[in-house]
């Protein structure tokens, strides 16, 4: 379990950061032993290939174990708001907030994943907060490139407030889902509703922009053990093409990638944010995008919280029951919540 000795410091005196060490004895600088199976395959270079169905079989989140102890009722239907179809998957507790819903988009770099690879994350929060969670079945690029899946969140969002009849939302995501809920925030926000009282996003993609790579994709920022220097170096390569494969998928009609609709990281809209749980891993090569979003909102008056675990890679989260940094983070987005 990630230390509770975690270190809080204030960064340009706005944002609240706490990073977390990866057990009592070891603080950080080294992937943890127990995410190390899952990445060994990165001590020998790799090319990412460009073909949509081995890249959508390559996107697969590994196994994870249903941790809750409680009666969660699961439901899968299809709605029908803002003139969109949508495949939704709530999550229900017992003693459930009838105020209150967190509508959830998984990640997959927009082009994969699925609403079972959060399933017992979600499950698993919802427990923990006594919260409705809507796991949004959002339609994936190239097929539904943007603002598609941004448009099925704000009629996800519709429906949660006109028939659900939920008072406030909490958005959140994780990677790829978390840049969508970010965008659902902007364009509920253009179109008028006061709906969003809270922010949850785990490593997100908050720019598709490919003009500063340097600022953003700093090798010596991320230290490491010299044994697992060749894992971190081959992983980052792989990640860099992947980053410009989902862009290509995604961004199919020459959008403007710094517009906040595509890239949060340079939103010039000047109303203030929700209250935003911002996560990553010391080892994820979105996290100095991440801090420079989290710094950004702090800079803006936002309220913003930003957790770093140490010893984790990219998409770690879904992995409760596997990884004790995953299990903590379910505990952290609860507390989050239940401070909103």
């Amino acid at each position: 379990m990630p230390s509770s000795n975690y270190s809080e410091t204030l960064v340009n005196d706005k944002l609240r950061k706490l990073v977390k060490p990866i057990s009592d004895t070891v603080s950080g600088g080294e992937y943890s032993e127990q995410l190390l199976p899952y990445i060994e395959s990165f001590r020998t270079k790799s090319e990412l290939y460009d073909n949509l169905e081995e890249l959508r079989a390559g996107n697969k989140v590994p196994d994870s174990k249903d941790l809750t102890t409680t009666n969660i009722e699961i439901k899968d239907e299809t709605i029908n708001s803002f003139d969109r179809e949508v495949h939704i998957q709530t999550i229900t507790p017992e003693n459930a907030s009838l105020k209150r819903v967190l509508i959830y988009f998984h990640g997959g770099s927009f082009y994969g994943g699925h609403i079972q690879d959060a399933q017992n994350l979600l499950k698993l929060v919802a427990e923990k907060s006594n919260l409705t969670i809507i796991n949004v079945d959002y339609g994936l690029a190239p097929e539904s490139p943007f603002p598609s899946a941004i448009l099925d969140g704000v009629a996800v969002s519709i429906y949660a407030k006109k028939v659900l009849n939920f008072e406030e939302l909490i958005l959140g995501g994780d990677s790829a889902g978390g840049n969508i809920s970010l965008g659902v925030n902007e364009m509920l926000h253009q179109f008028g509703y006061k709906l969003t009282v809270g922010s949850i996003v785990l490593y997100p993609v908050v720019t598709l922009a490919d003009d500063d790579t340097s600022k953003y994709w700093d090798l010596k920022q991320y230290p490491i053990r010299e044994d697992q220097k060749k894992i971190r170096d081959n992983y980052l390569a792989v990640f860099q093409q992947l980053n410009g494969i989902m862009r290509e998928y995604y961004l199919r009609n020459d959008e403007n990638s710094i517009h906040g609709l595509v890239s949060p990281l340079y939103s010039d809209s000047t109303f203030k944010k929700p209250t935003t749980l911002v996560v990553s891993g010391e080892f994820d090569f979105f996290r100095l995008q991440d801090e420079a979003f989290a710094e950004m909102l702090a800079r803006n008056g936002s309220n913003v919280t930003y957790i770093q675990y140490n010893g984790m890679a990219h998409a770690y989260a879904p992995m409760v029951g596997i990884l004790p940094q995953a299990d903590d983070t379910a505990d952290e987005i609860a507390k989050f919540i239940g401070k909103l």
